[in-house]
């Protein structure tokens, strides 16, 4: 019995000491163990220095119309004469389901609201709000993966505009919060 205390003991004070020693080369993916490792690839070690993203508008994304969506100066019955080029321009693209960044704004007399779509495949897009007020500053909402409505949606809004074509948070369903923005391509 006094043995099996001893090599506990003996255990027990080894632990720590192991435990403390940081001064070692620890073995990284690929890496064979010789000493001889220069260190991550400059471009690895670039990568991991910079900053995630935190809104669509930082991701490197084609825009393929010049102006957001503003959807205004519609008439009250909703003609499609009433759009103007780039809204035009935003439900083609929609419709086409290409990829790219979609902008909306909404102008307020005190706020500026944005509601920015990042189409990254058929069917899906990112969404994210962002904004600024008189009252309350500059805000920044989640990203959020969205079923993209179907192609007929937007192509309808070419034809016969409607009050969800004016609404950009109609034109997702199935919105799911992401834990963090990770820029498609």
């Amino acid at each position: 019995m006094a043995r099996h205390v001893s090599l506990l003991v003996t255990l027990l004070a080894l632990a720590p000491a192991c435990a403390a020693d940081t001064t070692g080369t620890y073995l990284q993916a690929g890496d064979d163990g010789d000493g001889d490792d220069a260190g991550p690839d400059p471009d690895e070690k670039e990568a991991m220095e910079e900053p995630l993203p935190r809104q669509l508008l930082e991701c490197e994304l084609s825009v393929p119309c010049e102006f957001p969506f503003f959807g205004a100066g519609l008439d009250a019955s909703l003609k499609p004469s009433a759009f103007s080029p780039s809204d035009l321009c935003v439900f083609t693209s929609l419709a086409r389901g290409e990829p790219g960044l979609v902008e909306t704004v909404a102008e307020f007399s005190d706020a500026t609201a944005r509601l920015d779509y990042a189409i990254v495949g058929p069917g899906v897009a990112l969404r994210q709000a962002s904004g600024e007020s008189d009252a309350g500053g500059r805000w920044l909402k989640g990203v959020y993966r969205c079923e993209l409505q179907p192609s007929a949606f937007f192509l309808d809004c070419l034809q016969a505009p409607s009050a969800a074509c004016l609404d950009p948070e109609q034109w997702v369903v199935g919105c799911e919060p992401l834990d963090n923005l990770v820029c498609p391509g």
